[in-house]
């Protein structure tokens, strides 16, 4: 977990000296700080993903099932420490990212007009209200140990909140991991 890895064995893991970490990097926690920047680095630099389905919302579920997928495979310890050390001192490490508001906001604007999401509200304030949803569901999965199924519970969240046409109200299946 978190707590036993030490700078050292960090740097050992990476062969280098202590020095040469923290020229680059202040304290272990602000190595977690940063995970959701590279996370969202990731989705929004990989376009094509989107161009292979022909769904807006099935394109949104690509989204999420990445953010959950890269916060799964850190795990709850992890996570419970970047979300600690916000709560001493906001480090923003949960605030909206443009990058990823703008991917999300646009999709869900091409949702709507296709009518696959028909809840006609403003489409950031839908973004931001699934995006604080799934900041809950993996606030819960962290405080719980990895013992809930955010996932599941997120998606339907999500399918709820957007009122997803009946054509697609199974498509979320095929990007919840099978356990």
């Amino acid at each position: 977990g978190y707590s036993n890895v030490t700078i050292l064995d960090i740097c050992n893991e990476l062969n280098i000296t202590k020095p040469t970490f923290y020229k680059h990097v202040n304290a272990k926690e602000d190595l977690i700080l940063d995970l959701y920047d590279s996370t969202i680095d990731n989705i929004t630099s990989n376009a094509y993903q989107f161009i292979k389905v022909d769904s807006h919302y099935e394109q949104l579920l690509i989204v999420f099932k990445q953010l959950i997928e890269e916060t799964t495979k850190y795990g709850p310890d992890v996570f419970s420490q970047m979300l600690i050390s916000n709560l001493h001192e906001n480090k923003h490490s949960i605030d909206m990212r443009p990058a990823l508001t703008r991917l999300c906001t646009t999709i869900i604007e091409q949702a709507q007009k296709k009518g696959e999401i028909l809840n006609t509200s403003n489409a950031s304030h839908l973004y931001e209200t699934i995006a604080y949803a799934f900041i809950g569901y993996e606030l819960t999965w962290c405080m719980l140990k990895g013992d809930f199924d955010w996932e599941v519970n997120f998606f339907k969240s999500m399918r709820n909140i957007l009122v997803v046409s009946s054509t697609l109200h199974n498509s979320h299946l095929k990007y919840i991991s099978k356990k």
